[in-house]
């Protein structure tokens, strides 16, 4: 049986990569491409980052099920805002120790659902072997050492002492060694300018290393992060940020005796979580909230939250999560922000259903589970409103989506991730959210909205033994690695 390694490159998009192979700057994903199947509009996750979308990778489900909301979160058992390391001010101000605790053990061991189980999990009660490398989501039944770097060490004051669980064989930069038979050798992509080993690199120096050990998992998920970072600055060189992925891709083809040779050891898959946005350059771009929601007090970074307070906000980017502390505020928080037309959608909860409007407009959609209709992912939905706030065509019985790939179960996966109300904002194409120390990216990318420009993602594999299904979404990745794998559950 053929191993599986399944790339995760950051903010890939499918237009980018097909330009970066025609302009012959990427021969290492063109290898792949030419030898299997090339989806250009797998649908991701949203909210859009990374958090919400890695954790639906390894369960296979959405985050109404395994819980995990988005990159910035409000947690009101504990009254804390939940921040996976997005943002330096941000970071700065919630602190650094707390932030750090969230990424590294929070979000796998308290936050992610034990109701849904990873493909870690699954594979090795199985009796397989499993393997992660440099993602943030990686709960399995293995517990590992965290060994900090004494600047981040004594920067979150010697209290990150937890083990954290993972698969087999694990990685995490240098933070989370595997425990393989030769170490890489130190370079400087370990370094802390190389944001201690979470970098393709050092990633790619890993796998070559986990495969030249003899201790190849069945199945090893890596994640390449450099990508995004650059795409967030300069967006207009994308074309050769990904040929900078390709070289990475190409030195682990280069490992082996041949190229063929990968392919007949192994299943190839590549996907990217999410895409980037172009934002505008000028201040008109960012959509202020603070200033819109200036009626009401918002919660201050790294402040308690207390009864004085009217409103947390959890600013993704081009998508934020607004959570009224007092259910009276909620009407008046969402009539506040639904002048503005550079938010493109507003969405909350009545009951089990979801209303959405668009900012600047009246158009309204209601929709629910269970209804008399379907969609191309064959989930059975009411609705009762304008269609065209989420730009749905309905054909009978069939609802098809547009502007808003699969927005129906998304938006539902993202307001059904906490019990509490919520409303959910995305920007329009080319506008940000900023508030309190936001990182924002005007004249560069962003990502986090529901729109498709976000939500489309490339999907490679090679060396497979069947096609993947179509239309083919994010969350179906899992299931088709099992089958690969020999591995059938009833609840993948």
């Amino acid at each position: 049986m053929k191993k599986v390694l399944l790339f995760l490159i950051d903010s890939m998009m499918p237009d980018v990569l097909e330009q970066c192979i025609a302009a012959g700057k990427a021969p290492g994903l063109q290898f792949f491409m030419e030898r299997g199947q090339y989806i250009p509009d797998c649908v991701t996750v949203f909210p859009t980052m990374t958090a919400s979308i890695d954790c639906s990778l390894i369960t296979g489900v959405y985050p109404d099920r395994h819980k995990i909301p988005g990159l910035v979160w409000y947690d009101s058992e504990q009254r804390k805002m939940i921040n996976y390391i997005n943002g330096t001010i941000p970071v700065g101000k919630i602190g650094l120790e707390h932030c750090a605790k969230n990424v590294l053990f929070d979000l796998n061991e308290r936050h992610l659902s034990r109701e849904v189980k990873t493909i870690h999990e699954v594979l090795e009660e199985h009796g397989l072997i499993s393997g992660s490398i440099n993602v943030i989501a990686h709960r399995g039944h293995k517990k590992h050492k965290v060994t900090l770097p004494p600047a981040l060490d004594a920067a979150t004051r010697f209290s990150l002492r937890e083990k954290v669980s993972g698969p087999t064989i694990m990685s995490m930069g240098t933070l989370v060694k595997p425990n393989l038979f030769r170490p890489v050798i130190w370079n400087f992509s370990q370094s802390a300018l190389g944001s201690y080993g979470i970098n393709d690199a050092h990633a790619i120096d890993i796998l070559i290393e986990v495969v030249r050990s003899g201790q190849q998992p069945d199945f090893t998920l890596i994640y390449l992060p450099d990508n995004d970072h650059k795409l967030h600055r300069t967006p207009g060189e994308a074309i050769s940020h990904l040929a900078d992925v390709d070289k990475e891709l190409v030195r682990f083809l280069d490992s082996y005796s041949s190229w063929e040779q990968v392919l007949e050891d192994q299943v190839c898959l590549f996907i990217s979580d999410h895409g980037q946005t172009l934002i505008g350059e000028t201040d008109e771009h960012n959509i202020d909230l603070e200033n819109l929601l200036s009626a009401f007090a918002i919660h201050a970074l790294g402040a308690e939250v207390t009864d004085k307070d009217d409103l947390v906000l959890c600013n993704n980017e081009r998508m934020t999560y607004l959570y009224p502390l007092r259910s009276s505020e909620v009407t008046g928080v969402i009539e506040a922000v639904s002048v503005d037309s550079r938010i493109d959608l507003i969405a909350w909860k009545e009951d089990r259903k979801v209303r959405v409007v668009r900012g600047g407009t009246k158009e309204s959609l209601l929709f629910w589970k269970n209804g008399p209709y379907h969609d191309v992912y064959q989930q059975s939905w009411g609705c009762h409103g304008d269609l065209s706030v989420l730009d749905i065509r309905l054909d009978g019985a069939q609802l098809s989506f547009d502007q808003y790939p699969d927005a129906f179960s998304r938006l539902y996966g993202a307001l059904f991730s906490q019990a509490e109300q919520v409303i959910v904002l995305t920007a329009a194409p080319g506008y940000e959210f900023v508030s309190e120390a936001a990182p924002t990216h005007l004249g560069g990318g962003s990502h986090g909205s529901l729109h498709k420009r976000d939500s489309l993602v490339p999907l490679m594999i090679a060396g497979g033994s069947r096609p993947f299904t179509l239309p083919a979404r994010l969350v179906d990745v899992k299931g088709y690695i099992l089958e690969e794998l020999g591995v059938t559950t009833p609840n993948q």
